[in-house]
């Protein structure tokens, strides 16, 4: 059973939510939390998977607070849910390390897609969003699945970031070297990207969406 931890300032919303969220299967609130410092407080106490948090609130806002449990919290998968559609409040988000983006008004089927998505090691960024806040910046990366990489890809990118050689990554992750330097070719047939120090420099400035 994965758990939830709910941070957001108006307390209709929180138990309209956990209402929604009772019937997800394989997910359950642990805990809710009206600001950033109370939902790192609680981290602290009591870690939980999923991080489902609002950006405007008090004490500490989204932002602060996504910055902060990345820091400190890694493991936990955070999750924005909010109204801001513009394409700078959304980048800032990702770029403090959030793993996902809904608008308040999804619905059931949206959120367990979320929550199965950043669970399993992904970004899940809401359609509103991919289609028309942030096109250039999807239509380069996974979210369009005509370049989506696959989880073992983004691992090995993930150590490509890191410096590591191809036979350090075999050796990490358990694979021949064949199959790293096969997996190696194809991300970079699949980001049209000639060298290792393109594939380097496009990781360092997409790695919100590769959930570096």
């Amino acid at each position: 059973m994965k758990t939830i931890l709910i941070v957001d300032d108006h307390t209709m919303f929180i138990n309209g939510l956990k209402l929604l969220l009772s019937s997800l299967p394989g997910y359950e609130v642990a805990g809710v939390a009206s600001n950033g410092q109370q939902a790192l407080d609680q981290l602290a106490e009591t870690p939980v998977d999923i991080l489902l948090m609002d950006v405007n609130m008090p004490v500490l806002n989204g932002y602060q607070t996504t910055f902060l449990v990345r820091e400190r919290f890694p493991e936990v998968k955070i999750i924005i849910l909010s109204m801001l559609a513009d394409e700078l409040s959304v980048s800032k988000l990702l770029e403090a390390g959030a793993h996902g983006y809904l608008f308040k008004n999804a619905d059931e089927d949206e959120l367990f897609e979320a929550f199965d998505t950043v669970t399993q090691g992904h970004v899940y960024i809401t359609k509103e969003i991919r289609d028309k806040v942030l096109p250039a910046k999807m239509a380069q990366f996974k979210m369009d699945d005509s370049i989506k990489l696959s989880s073992r890809e983004v691992d090995i990118a993930r150590l490509i970031m890191e410096g590591l050689t191809n036979i350090e990554i075999a050796d990490k992750l358990f694979l021949s070297v064949r199959t790293v330097e096969t997996h190696r070719k194809n991300i970079l047939a699949k980001l049209n990207l000639k060298n290792t120090a393109s594939l380097v420099k496009y990781l360092m400035e997409n790695k919100p969406f590769l959930d570096l």
